[in-house]
């Protein structure tokens, strides 16, 4: 299971960071993002060590989703040492997840 980041712990664990994560904005009604989760869960377990990989639930965190996935879910973004590089909107495919970390 990919962890769950709160709007108290974001700023720790991404924009903090030193390498690569990607975080998943996420909603749990949302069936694109249901169809996602083992595509997640199984490009995080790949890229261990490579890169983070979180989620951030959109009804938890509107703030942060207001910021970072302003036009929809599932949103992937990529940050690399805390910096914003490359956001991707809508389903993807785990290639697509893999590359966004490369």
């Amino acid at each position: 299971m990919v962890e769950q980041l709160t709007e108290e712990d974001f700023d720790a664990k991404v924009l903090q960071a030193s390498g690569k994560v990607v975080v998943e904005f996420f909603a749990t009604w949302c069936p694109h993002c249901q169809r996602m989760n083992p595509i997640v869960a199984d490009v995080a377990h790949r890229l261990e060590g490579e890169a983070a990989v979180y989620q951030v639930d959109v009804d938890r965190c509107p703030s942060l989703a207001a910021e970072y996935a302003p036009h929809g879910v599932p949103t992937f973004v990529l940050f690399d040492n805390g910096t914003l590089v490359q956001r991707m909107v809508g389903e993807q495919q785990e290639q697509s997840l893999l590359n966004l970390a490369a």
